[in-house]
């Protein structure tokens, strides 16, 4: 598997991280979500993960991959 694109965005408490890789035939994009959220103990902050991989069967996925790297440089 040979990947493509791989960033990290920060947005206040919120991490974003996406990696796009590809094989012969499929693209697949993993998303993932880091936020701070507020614990039940005072004064602290716990870490909630958030994670959804996908991919996709897809004869031109030039165009496709194109696109992605397009949005996030």
């Amino acid at each position: 598997m040979n990947e493509v694109l791989s960033d990290r965005k920060n947005k206040g408490n919120v991490t974003y991280r996406i990696v796009v890789s590809e094989d012969a035939t499929r693209l697949f994009i993993e998303l993932e979500k880091l936020m701070k959220v507020r614990s039940k103990e005072a004064d602290k902050k716990q870490l909630k993960r958030l994670f959804s991989k996908n991919h996709f069967i897809t004869k031109n996925s030039r165009t496709l991959k194109m696109k992605l790297m397009i949005q996030f440089y």
